[in-house]
């Protein structure tokens, strides 16, 4: 396994722009940005919104980011598999229970054995593209641990030859099971919930909606979820918090749109374009120090919040105008009402800069809206809201132009000239001699990339560092990805010894150490 680090230099005479980022300032914490996003009239100028949201809508379709009938009904069945798959392995796990084998040939009506498979992220907001995965939670009696979720049930999705790609993660800081079935992207996390009869509770409600709303065919027309309220918290363990919580976000974010179909709408058509121009202009990775789906998705709620009947042309406007100058570190919150610890609920660390000097320092908080109110984007570092910051502020100045009506949407997807701005590029290779190795090797060097980035950013020196997120994958080479870090020097210099960079020696000798084993 190999993987190594050069730099590229591009001659260039290019003025380096000099920016001064807000830090957090402890002595002021509670006298947090106060960020407005200038309501619309929507009334001025309907005609030319409805023909611009029109024509987002088109370009989302030819850029193949809203899936068609067939595959929407080829991922419910995929879920409606998986979870009889899930309820015949728990029922086997009861003492003088039948074989898992036996369950799925002649499946038990009882089900206070059962667990329940809800979707989260991208597919539960309805903006999942084609290729994109299914997020999943399952939430199981108390007669199955994690150490079953990771044993028995992970050796029974290896027997399944409809499952590939497998890879479970049981170290993650949020533990899950990555794999394909039916060629449907799946990542499945775990939660044991002590209430059983609530759970049997809602399963059976589930059941109940799925008939009523099955049409004359018998085919149903959305996914009917349980809905998961505080008191299911009790007697949960931190890990089983955040894996809960994913599903408990994504239903606050569809509450808050009130079932209102045509805000619903909007808000799904503006977030897939946030979400894919942040993928063009490699912004969009929550592991590398970016920010990832539920990022994104509470941005885009802010704004449908506070625009309720904004078109998706307006609301896509005006998230760059807010975020393009929004004060960070000033917080984002969905809701001003302060989350208290449910009944009966232990108490759990939740984001407080006044109290925690580690959440004063984050440079970008995107607060959850559910008990424990958490960070949801605490990786990102000072490279990273560089970045996104410069791009905030370029989107911005480009969607102005599209609603003046002198440009189109297309602009803003065309892709990005980082290989352009800068003189130099730092190259990591990542190199596996076949397809296990590679993955293992990968998803280390992955994880670690993030505090790579950060440790490349010396601003005693002059030395900036400027990441895409994205890893370039080149077929006829095998099994090696690339990733790319822009870098900046100050004038003048002509050469630079990175290794002797008074950066922080931990993180760059450990990493040393990683991209050179």
């Amino acid at each position: 396994m190999e993987a190594n680090h050069d730099i590229h230099n591009r001659s260039r005479n290019r003025k380096q722009k000099q920016e001064r980022h807000p830090r957090w300032n402890q002595n002021t914490q509670q006298k947090w940005p106060n960020n407005h996003a200038t309501k619309c009239n929507t009334q001025n100028n309907a005609g030319h919104e409805q023909q611009l949201t029109k024509s987002l809508r088109e370009l989302c379709i030819s850029r193949q980011l809203i899936e068609d009938s067939t595959g929407i009904q080829k991922r419910r069945r995929v879920m409606r598999d998986l979870d009889t798959m899930l309820c015949a392995w728990s029922e086997s796990l009861l003492p003088g229970s039948s074989s898992y084998i036996e369950n799925i040939i002649s499946p038990n009506s009882d089900e206070t054995a059962a667990p329940s498979l809800l979707s989260f992220g991208s597919y539960r907001l309805g903006v999942h593209t084609p290729d994109g995965d299914v997020d999943c939670l399952v939430l199981a009696p108390p007669h199955v641990t994690r150490d079953d979720f990771f044993g028995s049930w992970v050796d029974i999705l290896r027997g399944e030859e409809r499952v590939a790609e497998l890879h479970p993660v049981s170290s993650a800081f949020t533990p899950v099971i990555k794999f394909e079935m039916d060629k449907v992207k799946i990542e499945l996390i775990f939660a044991r919930v002590n209430n059983t009869k609530w759970l049997t509770e809602q399963r059976t409600k589930m059941a109940l909606s799925a008939v009523a709303l099955a049409d004359e065919d018998g085919k149903q027309e959305e996914r009917i979820e349980m809905s998961v309220d505080d008191s299911v918290l009790i007697g949960l363990d931190e890990t089983s918090v955040r894996s809960v919580n994913g599903v408990r976000v994504a239903q606050v974010l569809s509450d808050i749109l009130d079932g209102n179909l045509a805000q619903v709408d909007h808000f799904r058509l503006t977030l897939r374009a946030v979400k894919e121009w942040a993928r063009v202009n490699g912004l969009y990775s929550n592991v590398l120090g970016f920010l990832g789906g539920v990022n994104w998705a509470i941005l885009v709620c802010w704004v449908c919040k506070r625009n309720p009947d904004a078109s998706a042309s307006k609301l896509l406007h005006l998230f760059f105008r807010t975020f393009a100058n929004w004060k960070w570190p000033g917080p984002v919150f969905l809701s001003s009402k302060r989350k208290h610890q449910p009944k009966g609920v232990k108490p759990l660390p939740i984001w407080d800069p006044n109290e925690n000097y580690r959440d004063s320092t984050h440079l970008m908080p995107i607060i959850t809206p559910c008990y424990p109110p958490m960070n949801s984007s605490s990786n990102v570092g000072e490279p990273q809201l560089r970045r996104l910051r410069d791009e905030l502020w370029r989107a911005r100045k480009l969607s102005d132009e599209i609603l003046s009506g002198t440009k189109a949407w297309g602009v803003l997807f065309e892709g990005n000239e980082f290989f352009k701005q800068h003189a130099n590029y730092l190259q990591v290779n990542i190199i596996g001699t076949n397809e296990d190795e590679f993955r293992s090797w990968f998803g280390l060097c992955e994880s670690r990339m993030r505090l790579l980035i950060v440790g490349m950013e010396s601003p005693n020196v002059g030395v900036r560092a400027y990441p895409f997120a994205k890893f370039f994958h080149r077929r006829e080479e095998g099994y090696a990805s690339y990733f790319f870090i822009g870098l900046r020097f100050p004038p003048g210099a002509e050469r630079v010894n990175l290794v002797s960079l008074p950066i922080d020696r931990p993180i760059w000798d450990a990493h040393c150490k990683i991209l050179c084993y």
